[in-house]
């Protein structure tokens, strides 16, 4: 979590003042959506070891915040809850699905984007999106992968509709090399 707070303050010192002559537009803005998302991670061992795997699908809720410096570059600080998808114990060749011996484990993450934003047509902006994932596995996740916490690299796209009074409509898609694929709708409000 440093890690990213860190990466946000160091992404904003070099274009912050690019802003300041430019009142007219709104830099900041706030979001939550929701969508459906896909996680896969580990693997069954052919030869019968015991470990595990998560595969599975479920719903995923994000709250997000961010700030562009330009009308074309921004950064986002945002909150993803994965849910829990669907997990797998594997114990010599007997296969072990959560909720029938254990509990799902939640997994959840944090990322920190940079964003570059063009006007598509009026009032709908196309936004390219990449940056870093902290996430998480919960328990029993140590008993399923390899480990429960890292860093992952995550990349995206997404269309927002902009409305009067600062409220807008977003669909995303994101995907992380932690291999996680997320698809959102989402409101948002520029200030």
């Amino acid at each position: 979590m440093r890690r990213l707070a860190l990466l946000f303050i160091v992404m904003s010192l070099p274009m912050g003042a690019a802003r300041a002559d430019d009142a007219s537009t709104t830099p900041f803005y706030v979001g939550a959506g929701i969508g459906h998302v896909s996680v896969d991670r580990g693997s069954v061992a052919l030869g019968g070891a015991n470990g595990g795997y998560i595969n599975g699908t479920g719903t995923a809720v994000s709250v997000l915040g961010g700030y562009y410096f330009t009308d074309n570059f921004g950064v986002e600080l945002g909150y993803h809850g994965y849910g829990k998808p669907t997990a797998y114990l594997q114990s010599g060749a007997i296969l072990t699905r959560c909720g029938t011996g254990f509990s799902c484990p939640q997994v959840s993450g944090v990322s920190a984007m940079l964003l570059g934003k063009m006007e598509l047509v009026p009032q709908v902006d196309g936004i390219v999106r990449f940056g870093i994932l902290e996430w998480n596995v919960g328990s029993p996740g140590s008993t399923l992968i390899d480990k429960t916490s890292g860093s992952a690299f995550i990349y995206g796209v997404g269309l927002r509709r902009r409305f009067d009074y600062g409220f807008n409509v977003d669909i995303t898609y994101e995907r992380s090399n932690f291999t996680t694929e997320e698809t959102r709708i989402g409101i948002s409000y520029s200030f």
